[in-house]
């Protein structure tokens, strides 16, 4: 083979996997940024979400569907997200290397990048399960999802309506953060990003919510 020839076939292999490329490249920056957050004191997942709850620790997942099946809420989102990074990345980099050495050519970014999202699912899920598992526990500060309930929390990502949660940290009688997943009590009433609010009720693997009065400190 020319050196043409495998310059050629380096210069499509890359171009075809850009996006997967991409996704491990954010990965990377995800873990420089947790690093950077560290030196200065403050982590994003400076709890793994209701790591001391009663239960098998799907309680935090924000209900039925493909997101609780992920797991999504039993890690900080920034963990989550990055994890989901590099499990679609390396997945989408071995479905093109093995086209490439079944028929001698890469699969459009096309076909190759909902083939790599539906094979990412399973892995994603695994090792979601296995962190969240592995982030430290505590045997002092055991809690069930109730006891949860009144207790003031802020809403930390995205916004929260009727049929769509969001995400929001709690801390518990015993200082420790968590990370659970909220809904609106009221049909009308939309929680915005950063808007402390009062856990009302937990139910369908989640809590619902309504704006408080007072703000918790960040």
């Amino acid at each position: 083979m020319t050196v043409a020839r495998k310059l050629m076939l380096v210069d499509l292999f890359l171009g075809q996997n850009a996006l997967f490329y991409s996704a491990l490249l954010l990965t990377v920056a995800l873990c420089v940024l947790e690093v950077i957050l560290l030196l200065i004191g403050f982590s994003s997942s400076d709890s793994a979400g209701l790591n001391g709850l009663d239960g098998d620790g799907d309680v935090i997942s924000s209900g039925g569907g493909i997101l609780g099946y992920l797991n999504v809420g039993r890690l900080p989102f920034t963990l989550f997200f990055a994890t989901a990074c590099a499990v679609f990345g390396l997945t989408g980099l071995a479905i093109q290397q093995a086209s490439f050495a079944v028929t001698g050519q890469v699969l459009p970014m096309a076909v190759a990048a909902p083939l790599a999202l539906l094979g990412s699912v399973p892995g994603t899920r695994w090792i979601s399960r296995l962190l969240g598992r592995l982030m430290p526990k505590t045997e002092t500060t055991a809690l069930s999802q109730h006891d949860l309930v009144g207790l003031t929390a802020i809403v930390t990502l995205g916004v929260a309506k009727q049929g769509s949660a969001a995400q929001a940290r709690v801390r518990d009688q015993f200082g420790q953060n968590h990370y659970v997943m909220v809904e609106p009590a009221r049909a009308e009433e939309a929680l915005s990003e950063g808007q402390a609010v009062l856990l009302t009720q937990w139910a369908d693997h989640h809590y619902y919510a309504t704006a408080a009065t007072l703000a918790l400190p960040r």
